[in-house]
């Protein structure tokens, strides 16, 4: 017999509906009896919820929240999550876990945070200032198939007081954003200072089931939810194991710049011609000179010579606002495979340069006297080190740019490479074991931008649209064609 108060069936919990709906609105809405329908006199979240119970069963439970999830009911999308019986158990009013006594809950520890951890959020910080998103990251062993795991956890740095912060209102609002349930977080410890929170999810599920909606909720983490997620200054969130979180920390904590093989090339500054031949053993590939570029050395090995004898150089582009976040969080292989899966990059950094790869950002005015000294165009790239036998695709150029040539010394048909990742889904370019390791951050800074430079003139035979998401020319198209067919110049910056 059907009830209004939670019982051994499952049930659907429906989110983000409006606050003036009721119970006859909704049963008329979903076509079920009223009596199926529980709204909370004492609504403890922000957003505005209700339960449908006495589903006979799990697969209704769902089929029913699949059915509904996304719909507008008056005026509201909700959002709909199937509840098993023994999770529908608690109060109309959940504790607000701020004015717990952490003293005596084992599970709320003020634990301190490692000296590997303080640099990864003080990098994470720096980040989150850049570009107002947190850095995402997720353990390998979420991705791989073949994992066992006991426990999968969030783990998330909120720019916050801890002694202001608001616990449950920031779960509830979490939860909304990753679509999950509040129910399936269970707070394991606190960590003072900025917040720092360790979530166990989905406790009561099997291991299956933890990584396949882990899983999901990565890959449906886009630009738009990392936006929403620093309005809560969130800076980092990690997802998965906490052991492999400790791994993580002790790669960072090996990450150094090395002056002493920092580089500007062009002519007055470091300058070849052709292959560079100066003895070091870099494989079958030449290395020709990224004029133009500055290079920032990352210290990867006091054996730099040996370790990397036989590897290539190679280039991987990327969002500017991706840069650090891929040498903090790792790499996601490819989604557009031209060549297949793996990891993209080009012994050819004019290609890599191209705007579908290595976005032009324009400078605020307040850096153009600061770090960008002179500059009001930068764009961002990584130089990598790459073994010949990891190279497992060497294929033309995917632009569309015809007959014009791209490189005057990379052929247009071996000017894309796909790196095999190993069997990670995340590589992570600081692990010296990995398939593809940074060995430094590679930056060209412009007066004005440098589609107009001599090196770029083959863009404009090749795809090149309006579209950010494709092509992040920081300037409209038809403004850049205009400024080329004028005959503007543009001049590298190297203060």
């Amino acid at each position: 017999m059907a009830s209004n108060v939670i019982g051994g069936f499952w049930s659907v919990k429906i989110t983000s509906l409006a606050q003036d709906v009721t119970v006859n609105d909704l049963a008329q809405t979903f076509n079920i009896p009223p009596s199926r329908i529980r709204i909370p006199r004492v609504q403890q979240y922000t957003t505005y919820y209700a339960f449908i119970n006495d589903f006979t069963n799990e697969q209704v439970a769902r089929e029913f929240a699949y059915q509904w999830s996304g719909s507008s009911v008056f005026g509201k999308r909700i959002k709909c999550d199937a509840l098993p019986p023994k999770d529908n158990d608690f109060p109309d009013v959940l504790p607000d876990l701020t004015t717990l006594d952490l003293s005596t809950k084992p599970e709320l520890l003020k634990k301190p945070i490692t000296s590997e951890e303080k640099t990864y959020y003080e990098e994470c910080k720096q980040y989150y200032r850049l570009t107002a998103m947190p850095v995402v990251s997720i353990s390998d062993e979420i991705l791989n198939s073949n994992t066992k795991l006991e426990s999968v956890f969030f783990k998330f740095v909120i720019d916050e007081d801890y002694n202001k912060f608001n616990m449950e209102n920031f779960l509830s609002e979490i939860s909304n954003l990753l679509n999950i349930d509040r129910n399936d977080i269970d707070i394991k410890t606190i960590q003072t200072g900025s917040v720092i929170l360790e979530l166990e999810f989905m406790k009561k599920f099997n291991c299956a089931n933890k990584i396949i909606k882990m899983k999901a909720i990565y890959h449906a983490i886009t630009d738009k939810l990392r936006e929403e997620m620093g309005k809560f200054k969130i800076l980092l969130m990690f997802m998965g194991d906490l052991v492999s979180f400790t791994k993580m920390q002790k790669f960072r904590s090996e990450i150094k710049l090395h002056p002493q093989w920092n580089r500007a090339y062009g002519m007055g500054h470091t300058h070849w011609t052709g292959t560079l031949n100066d003895g070091r053993d870099r494989g079958p590939h030449p290395y020709y000179c990224p004029i133009g570029w500055k290079r920032y050395a990352l210290y990867v090995t006091d054996i730099y010579d040996d370790k990397f004898k036989g590897w290539s150089f190679c280039y991987h582009g990327t969002k500017f606002s991706f840069g650090l976040s891929i040498l903090l969080s790792g790499l996601k292989p490819a989604t557009a495979i031209a060549h297949g899966a793996g990891i993209y990059a080009s012994p050819s950094i004019i290609y890599s340069a191209h705007p579908r790869y290595s976005e032009i950002k324009e400078i605020a005015a307040s850096e153009q006297t600061g770090f960008f000294q002179g500059g009001k165009y930068v764009q961002f790239m990584l130089q990598c080190r790459v073994h010949p036998s990891n190279i497992k695709v060497i294929g033309r150029e995917t632009l569309g740019v015809g007959n014009a040539i791209i490189d005057s010394n990379v052929n247009n048909s071996i000017i894309e490479w796909v790196i095999d990742r190993k069997g990670k889904s995340v590589v992570d370019f600081n692990d010296t074991d990995a398939a593809i390791i940074c060995t430094g951050i590679m930056i060209r800074v412009t007066d004005k931008h440098p589609g107009l430079l001599p090196q770029s003139q083959w863009w404009f035979t090749s795809h090149l649209c309006k579209s950010e998401n494709c092509c992040a020319l920081g300037i409209d198209l038809n403004t850049l064609k205009t400024q080329k067919a004028n005959g503007e110049q543009c001049n590298l910056i190297f203060n």
